[in-house]
């Protein structure tokens, strides 16, 4: 009997493995259920094993005894670290204070964030590296985490007394506006000794080029500034140099080469820096879409199955037919590219598994769009169904 205990509860671990791993695109917390079942199972699996053993029940408690007396040395001279890790890594799973390609910053981390687990988290920096951070720093520090609806970015700047104050915030919001930010402003921070310290900014509202957006802000402050014949050297910079008199501290303009166009890069530095984290988020929207279409799916199935043959039922089976057909091609390629992703020896480049994914986030947003439409062309008909019964 005790065999087929242990038999059945490796049976129950092994399922549920493997039921996890085909869905593990799908749902983002997938890897934390499976641990936690299948430490559930183990536990439950070894007490019922200790009970099927053919001997005495004395015996049976003194083994229960034993293993209690065991489990409770083991979490006694365990790490507290370990147990407040996991403690923090399920408070991170219910509050839900960032997601899988979120930027995040909290003392000296700042990345993207490639994977949630229960004692860590692991985050891409911008030297795209992949760090592994423990839940309780995160949980233990103040933490930022940029929202994807957008994000104020900002610069500050030194200058003189001498120039107009009007002068200047008129074209550090020339700046803002040519950087692409919304609702710039700028704010005087301090009245220095030497000079005024100035703060332009601006609603952000494409977080994912984060970085080479703050770059080219800061590039525009200074062409602005440089175009209008401003100086960013405050008076100080007399103190530390003798300069003579007329001397100006902007740069020379070059002459542009006839024929020749600047060359700028196709990709994009955040492209490169955070393929990892980009790749997850990715991932993450994709299978969010396709439980969403699955689920709608089936209400719209209902629906379309209540309303007359005159109502056009035909027209809206095809398109729904339709739906759930390429939802299934998509799903199916899905599960391919996993695959793919997982074995060593014919993992696809990064660039080529990106554009893989990009594509099939491309379609399935496309289904989304149908799927809309058609809840509102069914919509439609419904009413006009009840404003002929009325």
């Amino acid at each position: 009997m005790s065999i087929i205990t242990a038999a059945v509860t490796l049976f129950l671990i092994f399922a549920v493995d493997r039921l996890l791993a085909k869905t593990k695109l799908t749902f983002a917390d997938v890897k934390f259920a499976k641990q936690l079942i299948q430490f559930i199972i183990l536990s439950i699996g070894l007490i019922l094993v200790v009970f099927s053993l053919p001997i005495a029940g004395e015996y049976k408690e003194s083994i229960l005894g034993l293993l209690g007396i065991i489990t409770g040395a083991a979490v006694a001279l365990s790490s507290t670290t370990f147990i407040a890790n996991a403690m923090s890594g399920i408070m991170l799973r219910i509050i839900k204070p960032f997601r899988i390609g979120d930027y995040i910053e909290s003392e000296n981390i700042f990345g993207r964030v490639t994977d949630i687990h229960i004692l860590h988290t692991e985050i891409q920096s911008i030297d795209r590296d992949l760090v592994t951070f423990p839940n309780l720093k995160l949980v233990s520090n103040s933490l930022k985490t940029i929202r994807t609806s957008g994000t104020v970015i900002s610069t500050c700047v030194s200058l003189g007394y001498d120039v107009p104050r009007q002068k200047i915030e008129k074209n550090l919001l020339l700046a803002a506006e040519k950087a692409g930010l919304e609702t710039p402003f700028v704010h005087i921070l301090e009245l220095g000794d030497f000079s005024v310290t100035y703060k332009v900014g601006g609603l952000l509202k494409n977080v994912e080029n984060l970085i080479t957006a703050r770059s080219d802000f800061k590039k525009a402050v200074l062409d602005s500034l440089h175009e209008d014949r401003i100086e960013i050297v405050s008076p100080t910079f007399m103190n530390q140099r003798v300069l003579k008199e007329g001397a100006i501290f902007i740069p020379p303009e070059e002459p542009a080469e006839v024929g020749k166009t600047e060359k700028f890069p196709e990709k994009k530095p955040e492209e490169v820096i955070f393929d990892k984290a980009i790749e997850a988020e990715i991932l993450g929207k994709i299978g969010y879409l396709l439980e969403l279409l699955e689920k709608k799916g089936k209400e719209l199935e209902q629906q379309v199955s209540s309303i007359p043959e005159e109502d056009g039922k035909a027209d809206l089976k095809t398109k729904l037919e339709f739906l759930k057909d390429k939802t299934g091609e998509i799903k199916a390629e899905l599960e391919v590219l996993k695959k793919q992703i997982e074995e060593t020896e014919e993992k696809p480049e990064p660039e080529i598994r990106l554009r893989q994914l990009q594509s099939l986030n491309l379609r399935t947003d496309r289904l989304d769009i149908r799927r809309k439409k058609l809840e509102e062309e069914l919509e439609r008909i419904l009413e006009k169904g009840e404003a002929k019964k009325a």
